[in-house]
This record gives structure tokens, sequence and C-alpha cells, in this order.
């Protein structure tokens, strides 16, 4: 038996992919930009930002199955565990265009890891009572919304590094 909280959780899901798989697109046709040096400090910039943004939200998660769900402490570990793995890598100071490009596939592969993670937490919902299932979906929501922010910024920073200033 479906809940209300699963269909859409995982539409959310699918137009998240769609959404990062498109900016992925897009981020790569920024790649050959004249200024490198522009578009490793773009990187920088936005990976580092990407990686706070998880840490605070893994802080604040934490505190909160903590203070109002510890039933979800179990499933809670095990996901923060992959994100921080995830964001661990951005920390690096790109110089070179191997290391632009090192640090562009670590961003995606942090992004992509944040969906898959949200994916494989909407899967294990419906094993979970009502108010359970309501705060997977929320942790799911935020994680989905990072990943899709952190893309959209970097695409975005990204474009107007490739637009001329008048």
């Amino acid at each position: 038996e479906q809940s209300g909280t699963q269909p859409q959780l995982s539409d959310y899901i699918r137009d998240a992919q769609t959404a990062i798989s498109s900016l992925g697109t897009q981020i790569q046709e920024h790649l050959n930009l004249p200024n490198q040096e522009e578009l490793a400090n773009t990187f920088k910039e936005q990976s580092t930002n990407f990686a706070n943004n998880v840490q605070a939200y893994l802080q604040n998660i934490t505190d909160e199955v903590k203070a109002k769900s510890p039933e979800l402490e179990d499933f809670w570990t095990n996901m923060k565990t992959k994100l921080s793995e995830a964001v661990d890598n951005l920390h690096i100071n790109p110089e070179t265009t191997e290391q632009v490009n090192q640090l562009r596939a670590k961003f995606q592969e942090g992004v992509q890891t944040l969906v898959t993670e949200s994916e494989n937490a909407a899967k294990t919902i419906s094993e979970n009572s009502g108010k359970v299932q309501e705060s997977i979906a929320k942790i799911t929501k935020q994680a989905i919304d990072i990943a899709v922010k952190a893309s959209q910024n970097l695409n975005q920073q990204l474009q107007q590094a490739t637009t001329p200033q008048p």
C-alpha cells in the first residue's frame, strides 16, 4: 500500500535527476572557457559552498534526529556517512586543467551521491511508520534540494564567467 509521501517523493527525485543531468551537460559545455583561472576559481568556490552546505545539513539533521527522532538514528548514520564521504573530496584547490576536471568529476559525484542516497532512503520509507516516513521524506527532500541548487549555482557562475563583460 503506497502512502501519499511515496509517489511524490519519487517524482521529486526523478525531477531532480533530470535537472542535474541537464545542468551537468551545460556545465560540460563551459569547460572550454578561455580563462582557465576563472574556471578553476568558480569550481573551487562552488565546490566549497556545496561541501559547506552539505556539512551544515548533516549537522542540522544529526541534531534533529538526536533530539526528536531517535528511531531514525540507524537510517541517518548510514546516509550521513555516505554524504560526508561524498563532499570530503571537494576541498581541493584546482590549479591545472586536470585538477579542474577532477574537481568537476568529484562535484558531480557528490551531487549524484546526494540523489542516489535520497533514492535509497525513499525506497525504505514504506517499511516505516507514518511519522518516520514523513521525517525520511523531509530529510531526503532537503538533500535533493542541496544537490540541485549546487548544480544550478555552478552552472550560473560558469555562464557568467563565459559571458563577456561589457
